[in-house]
Formats: C-alpha cells, sequence, structure tokens
C-alpha cells in the first residue's frame, strides 16, 4: 500500500503508523515532476513508525508499506500538518 499527501517545500507533516497482525518493510519518499524519488527513511519488519517529514520540494510525500509477514497486516496512519491532499496511490 501507499499513501501520499501533496506539499510544498518546507511544509511540516507528522506522522504515526500502526502494523497489526505483523509486520511490513516501509518507504518514507516523495516525488515531483523532474524528481523521480527522494528518500527519507527506510525500514525492515517494522510494526509502527513516528516522526515528521519536513517536505524537500513541492509535491508528493509519503509512504509504501509492502507486508512480509506470513498472514493480512491492518496498517494506520494518522497524520497532521500542513499539506493540501491525501490519497492512497493505485
Amino acid at each position: 500500500a501507499e499513501i501520499k499527501v501533496k506539499a510544498d517545500k518546507g511544509a511540516r507533516i507528522g506522522f504515526e503508523w500502526a502494523v497489526f497482525g505483523g509486520h511490513v518493510n516501509y518507504d518514507t519518499h516523495a516525488d515531483a515532476p523532474g524528481v523521480s524519488y527522494h528518500g527519507y527513511g527506510k525500514g525492515r519488519e517494522s510494526t509502527g513508525e513516528r516522526g515528521e517529514i519536513v517536505a524537500a520540494f513541492d509535491g508528493s510525500h509519503g509512504w509504501f508499506w509492502r507486508n512480509r509477514s506470513r498472514g493480512s497486516v491492518t496498517v494506520v496512519l494518522r497524520t497532521n500538518g500542513s499539506y493540501s491532499d491525501i490519497r492512497r496511490v493505485v
């Protein structure tokens, strides 16, 4: 699953997410026209993280999770801060 917010450079996006039923690998990153990838952080076998993204540029900033558990998991994400839109990326 992947969730992205649209934010302007310098915007602060607070986040906290938790995994129920297992663990995930994650990649917190951003992209924009002309910028295919900007990494904020990655991890493996996580059951949750919290922190703050400070937008490096105008664009989309967010989280990608890959379930590496044996069964189904649920990821719950909570955000706050200065962004104009939030959506699941298909």
